[in-house]
């Protein structure tokens, strides 16, 4: 097994840390509109749900765990979040 298969979703949930750091960054700098900040936290945040799942099933936390179990409903909770930041952007998208 390769070392990426070991770790599980970890590299995956960094990476999309990464991005929604490096959106906040560019959100602050001037780089990016108030909106199209939106869509892009909310498109980090519904992949981030993804990544957080990737770590609970069967990756480095083991199931069935209070950790697992936490981790499983913040998952459904940025997802919810992202989703509804998506339907946010759609609707000021069609304002503008």
């Amino acid at each position: 097994m390769s070392v990426l298969a070991d770790l599980g979703g970890v590299p995956l949930l960094v990476a999309y840390l990464l991005l929604l750091a490096g959106t906040a960054v560019q959100y602050r700098r001037g780089k990016l509109s108030g909106t199209r900040a939106v869509l892009l936290v909310g498109m980090c945040l519904t992949w981030l749900s993804y990544a957080l799942l990737q770590v609970t099933q069967s990756g480095t936390v083991p199931t069935g765990t209070p950790l697992n179990y936490a981790l499983d409903a913040l998952a459904v909770v940025v997802l919810v979040v992202g989703v509804a930041a998506m339907g946010w952007w759609w609707r000021a998208r069609d304002e503008a």
